[in-house]
């Protein structure tokens, strides 16, 4: 399944959520702990050549470099402006080497020799995740790592069922078979997480401040946005409010 996404569309998303992203991206936070968790099964090797996908505001690299032995960290990102962001974040810098690779990951050319690709949360933003696995696959050697953390089916469910926009979101069995021909499974967690709101308003702020607004940017009208509340509260409300749902995994596989 290739995705329909209009990456400009997303980078731009992505680039106005610059100021409120860290404030807001609390399940994203928790992701990245949890991935950061998961890589306690590789051994310090794994860390002499990273290249992360996707690192935003860099709350994944900054939690990365003070915790984990990098020693050379390649860091990509759609949005070339979230650049200054990342490096001023990264600790250590006199004792790693760090290289900007800010583009589509899907058409810039990897870096030679890398012994981990990581990625926290990017992945269910690629268009062709299939293929991007199989280049890994054939340009990975042997013995080197791949550590992701993705959202997966679930995730914004109250929104995308009234909507009927949302993300082609892949199940951890797909993404198992996906791997299973160059990479062997060390590791994988599941969780599911809810936010909470008082108003559909909110709701919508915390998705435009999180930079998900990428797959499609509604206008409302003041009718239209009382309407899909009052069928949200009807719906899904309850005593802690409006439920924002997502569901998380974890995975880190070893090159054949």
């Amino acid at each position: 399944m290739v995705l329909r996404l209009d990456k400009d569309k997303i980078a731009r998303c992505f680039l106005r959520s610059l100021s409120t992203y860290d404030d807001a991206a609390r399940v994203q936070k928790e992701l990245a702990v949890r991935l950061l968790a998961c890589l306690d099964v590789l051994p310090d090797a794994a860390y002499g050549r990273v290249l992360e996908i996707g690192c935003c505001t860099g709350v994944l690299t900054e939690m990365l470099c003070d915790h984990k032995p990098v020693q050379t960290l390649f860091v990509n990102d759609l949005v070339s402006e979230f650049e200054k962001v990342v490096l001023n974040r990264i600790p250590r810098r006199d004792l790693l080497s760090v290289s900007p690779l800010f583009g589509d990951i899907e058409t810039l050319a990897l870096p030679s020799h890398i012994s981990l690709v990581l990625s926290g949360a990017t992945f269910q933003w690629l268009a062709d995740l299939p293929a991007f696995f199989v280049r890994l696959g054939r340009e990975l050697a042997s013995g080197s790592y791949l550590a992701f953390s993705l959202f997966g089916p679930g995730t914004l469910a109250e929104f995308s069922q009234l909507t009927s926009v949302g993300l082609g979101y892949r199940s951890d069995e797909e993404l198992c078979a996906l791997m299973d021909k160059d990479f062997v499974l060390e590791k994988r967690e599941s969780f599911q997480e809810q936010l909470f709101f008082p108003s559909l308003r909110e709701i919508l702020y915390h998705i435009r401040a999180t930079g998900v607004g990428g797959v499609s940017e509604y206008r409302w009208s003041r009718e239209a946005l009382a309407s899909f509340e009052r069928r949200y509260r009807e719906e899904y409300g309850g005593p802690k409010g409006l439920p924002v749902s997502y569901s998380c995994s974890c995975f880190v596989a070893r090159r054949r």
